[in-house]
């Protein structure tokens, strides 16, 4: 994958959070960041989407670790020890801080 095209890949899977995001019931802000989405939800917690250039990585910040995606090009961001998909683990995540169920559909529509 090319410096270009792994920036592109990032943006957009920033854009379908965003987006997601925006459209559910979950209370929290959103804000772009030198290439970071961070996520800030009411408790004052912060999850970060950002990106890893050199190793053409997508890592996410949580209040706990940080966990890091590689892009395969027929099912997306995905985990690279095996929790699941960048929307699976992200959803995961939100439902656990947050106590709310969250469904983030941005998998398919990331490829």
């Amino acid at each position: 994958m090319s410096e270009a095209t792994f920036h592109q890949a990032v943006d957009q899977v920033q854009d379908l959070i965003e987006h997601a995001l925006d459209g559910g019931d979950l209370d929290l802000e959103m804000e772009h960041i030198d290439g970071s989405l961070v996520l800030i939800l009411p408790e004052g917690q912060r999850l970060v989407v950002g990106r890893q250039p050199a190793s053409r990585e997508l890592w996410l910040a949580t209040p706990d670790r940080t966990l890091h995606f590689n892009f395969d090009p027929e099912r997306g961001w995905l985990h690279d020890s095996g929790e699941g998909t960048l929307g699976e683990v992200l959803a995961a995540i939100l439902e656990d801080i947050s106590g709310e169920e969250v469904e983030l559909d941005i998998d398919a529509e990331s490829l």
